[in-house]
């Protein structure tokens, strides 16, 4: 579902159902990724059999892939926005492990050195920005700061 949707951003996209997905990836997030969780789960057996994913740096990767996508074509919809932020934010929060492995992703690596408005519109600085702008940017940097400085410990 969520490749066919964010195949027609261009086109039109469903803020609701967006929103419903990222509502999923954060309780995924507290459940099922972390250094507690048993990775030999039947969850992660039935996501390998179903969709190719075979631990968690992969599920990680499909994360980080849905929130670029969402801040560069939603980056005008405040809501959709703000939850795609804080769930960047959660991960760069996240146990040390799981960290670890998403500073890996070459996805991240883009973010962490593509971080300009010419990618992520949010960023763009107009006279009319608002404090809902300057939050978003702030989590964003925040996330991206935190990201940078795993492996200094």
């Amino acid at each position: 579902l969520m490749n066919l949707t964010d195949s027609r951003l261009a086109q039109a996209g469903n803020e609701k159902l967006e929103l419903a997905m990222l509502s999923f990836f954060e309780q995924f997030r507290k459940i099922y990724i972390g250094d507690q969780v048993q990775k030999s789960s039947k969850l992660y057996r039935r996501l390998s059999e179903v969709l190719g994913l075979n631990d968690e740096t992969m599920v990680l990767s499909v994360f980080i892939g849905k929130i670029i996508t969402n801040l560069k074509y939603w980056g005008r919809c405040e809501p959709i926005t703000s939850k795609t932020l804080q769930l960047l934010n959660d991960l760069s929060i996240g146990y040390p492990f799981s960290v670890r492995k998403l500073v890996k992703l070459s996805a991240v690596q883009f973010m962490l050195n593509n971080h300009t408005s010419e990618h992520f519109s949010f960023l763009g600085i107009n006279n009319q920005s608002n404090l809902t702008d300057m939050r978003c940017r702030t989590t964003f940097y925040t996330a991206l700061g935190r990201l940078l400085m795993v492996d200094l410990g």
